[in-house]
């Protein structure tokens, strides 16, 4: 895909924004040189322009409800969420966590009818500019972790560690096992499974955008906590570490493709749409491409199709399964999937329009990626009401 070199232009989009467009409209100015941009604050600044200025104004996603189903699947979502009458939901938890590098809050759900069971667990984290919240109600998650039974922990980003709230996956310090924020996203993963009953087999981590690439980050760094991964319109692990790089890899600039630190690939669902004109589509090939140059990746097979999510939003998935022989006894018989999104830009694919930066035309990312997370475990059944 053609990929607009001008990130920093203003577009007309539909909807509310949270934010004052005019803000974002700043065109990049060949007079900005990068020895004026070497801390990390103008980083974030360029980021934020760059990341979040088209999402602005899509929160609606310019669709309405498609059907009355689609109608009670917002109220509930955004009842579940917020305030109303929670005698069917579950419960949604303010807490805070601190260690060394610093401290967090999070906010944490737990299914209404959980008695002290084993559950799977997911960490969820947010883009820039959103809270818990916000990609809660965007997401759906706590409606799906209601009817499937999964806790979902969705930690939130200080805004005095990022002025946008962006996780900082383009720092380096960030990008290493117990360090930074790596060390306390472990930390909240690892309180939640103290405080809760927790299947620790069962732990998964998903982000969007920013929080996407932390979480190809946190995949990365912790194989043994987290059985598989979600990453919608992020980045892979070690895209950038400074402005040149991050703009680079923004535009889907190809990085190096580095292996995994522990040499374990965590088995991978990515979505992306292809007309994403902040975080280019190819960073979702690249994200494929770190995972199918892994040893885990061997004697795979492609398997494509092509089908259509809400309003005729049209998608092409790609799974990279086991061969037929292993498939018969395995429940891991397809350890990676890619969600191509057409004509979808920033947002996540099959949102709620209640919360900021989704596209409810797509297939629902949130579903399809408890389906695969829960596929990489053998006791997919006991969970679901």
């Amino acid at each position: 895909m053609n990929f607009n070199q001008d990130l920093l232009e203003h577009k007309h989009t539909t909807g509310k924004s949270c934010l004052n467009s005019k803000t974002f409209a700043m065109p990049f100015q060949s007079s900005i040189q990068l020895d004026q941009l070497k801390n990390m604050t103008a980083i974030t600044e360029m980021i934020l322009r760059t990341l979040n200025a088209p999402l602005l104004g899509t929160t609606k996603a310019g669709f309405p409800a498609s059907s009355e189903h689609d109608a009670t699947y917002e109220k509930v979502v955004h009842d579940t969420n917020s305030g109303g009458d929670k005698s069917n939901a579950g419960h949604f938890i303010s807490d805070s966590y601190v260690n060394a590098h610093g401290k967090r809050d999070y906010k944490f759900y737990i299914p209404s009818d959980y008695k002290g069971e084993a559950l799977p667990l997911i960490v969820m984290l947010h883009g820039c500019t959103q809270g818990p919240d916000d990609f809660a109600t965007g997401t759906g998650m706590n409606l799906i972790a209601e009817q499937h039974r999964c806790i979902v922990v969705y930690p939130c980003q200080d805004q005095g560690a990022n002025s946008s709230k962006c996780w900082n996956w383009f720092k380096a310090i960030d990008q290493k096992r117990d360090q930074g924020e790596p060390a306390l996203i472990a930390g909240i993963t690892r309180k939640i499974m103290a405080d809760y009953h927790i299947d620790k087999r069962s732990v998964f981590i998903a982000g969007m955008s920013a929080g996407g690439a932390m979480a190809a980050i946190m995949a990365d760094a912790y194989p043994e906590l987290y059985a598989a991964v979600g990453i919608h319109s992020g980045l892979p692990f070690g895209a950038a570490s400074d402005l040149s790089s991050v703009l680079a890899a923004m535009h889907g600039a190809a990085s190096q493709i580095k292996k995994p630190f522990s040499g374990v690939a965590v088995p991978i669902i990515v979505f992306h749409g292809d007309q994403d004109h902040t975080v280019n589509s190819k960073n979702a090939d690249h994200l494929m491409e770190r995972y199918l140059d892994s040893s885990e990746s061997k004697n795979l097979v492609i398997q494509k199709e092509n089908g259509t999510g809400k309003l005729d939003r049209r998608y092409t998935r790609i799974r990279y399964a086991e061969n037929t022989a292993s498939q018969k006894n395995s429940n891991k018989s397809c350890p990676a999937e890619q969600w191509v999104i057409h004509g979808a830009g920033h947002a996540w694919s099959g949102g709620n329009g209640q919360g900021s930066f989704t596209d409810a035309a797509g297939p629902d990312a949130s579903r399809e990626m408890l389906r695969f997370f829960l596929s990489q475990v053998s006791h997919e059944q006991t969970y679901s009401k």
